[in-house]
């Protein structure tokens, strides 16, 4: 169930995905909790109108897409709401993609909820080299046009990104800037600007407009200030999205407007207690929405998408 402006609304129908982590040091503890989940699922929500699906994190996204289809070709696919809390970057940016693909989607809503608190260990371990994600390759024709720009979202961990951004990147003519998610809490603000710090070593930032500090919720503010950055989406660029899910899906949206690759350093497995808990506010689930499509109309678009 949920309200708006006093008026409630019922979810006609929930599709689960459950993604699994490579084998690591934390795999007992990590099938526990999808065990609990999986019985908490089964006892309060399986009844109803849901479907649960399970992949491995380095499954190819060929079942995935299917089910994409499936979506959006259903007897629900006019209006849909896309929960990135828990996804991984490699799964819901095609999922993003696939959907405002798709015509038959009337209202495209994403959702992110906000957890208790993170651990106060690594989130995550055993990054995968630098490679795009899925469908995030380049579609222009040869010869490519020269990338100008790489923006980086900030988050807590940058695994071996510094390195690759040192041996592709480091070119006098490529501007390299990064989004810092703030104003946040306290805790969030010291992890970020480590990852600042680890990538500024050998990427020093030397202009103060590389660095665009934006509240860690704002989602139309960095959709907007990637519009600035990118000249409304006209100078070649590439994205690496390491930052808060608000921020990344901004990403998604620009990277998809302009046909530009994404690029990540996929981490093998995650920590059991990444995050733990929804925080509350007010008696009830704290979390954000973000209106994509109303009506059949995008309310994301570059202005100018042929890069010159």
């Amino acid at each position: 169930m949920m309200r708006h402006n006093g008026i409630s609304y019922k979810l006609a129908h929930a599709a689960f995905l459950e993604v699994v982590d490579e084998p690591s040091e934390f795999s007992v503890r990590s099938a526990s909790r999808r065990e609990a989940n999986r019985l908490l699922w089964q006892g309060e929500i399986a009844r109803h109108s849901h479907e649960l699906h399970t992949f491995g994190l380095f499954e190819p996204i060929r079942r995935l897409q299917r089910l994409v289809i499936d979506w959006t070709s259903g007897q629900h696919k006019k209006n849909i709401i896309l929960d990135v809390s828990c996804l991984p970057e490699r799964f819901f940016f095609p999922i993003l993609r696939w959907l405002i693909a798709s015509e038959a989607v009337e209202n495209l809503i994403v959702a992110c909820m906000h957890p208790s608190r993170y651990t106060e260990e690594d989130l995550a371990y055993n990054p995968q080299d630098w490679a795009q994600l899925p469908t995030f390759v380049s579609d222009h024709e040869p010869p490519e046009p020269s990338i100008k720009r790489v923006i980086v979202g900030a988050g807590f961990l940058p695994f071996s990104l510094p390195d690759w951004l040192k041996k592709t990147y480091n070119e006098p003519n490529i501007q390299l800037s990064v989004l810092l998610p703030f104003p946040a809490s306290p805790a969030n603000v010291k992890r970020a600007w480590e990852f600042v710090r680890q990538i500024e070593v050998d990427m020093t930032l030397t202009d103060e407009r590389q660095l665009s500090r934006i509240a860690v919720n704002d989602m139309s503010g960095c959709f907007d200030r990637l519009q600035s950055i990118t000249r409304n989406g006209a100078i070649p660029s590439v994205f690496a999205p390491y930052g808060p899910k608000s921020h990344s899906v901004a990403m998604c949206l620009h990277a998809i407007e302009m046909g530009a690759e994404v690029f990540y350093t996929q981490p093998s497995f995650y920590h059991p207690e990444y995050t733990t808990g929804i925080r509350m506010e007010q008696g009830l689930p704290a979390g954000h929405t973000y209106a994509l499509r109303i009506g059949k109309r995008m309310l994301y678009q570059c202005a100018d998408k042929n890069p010159t």
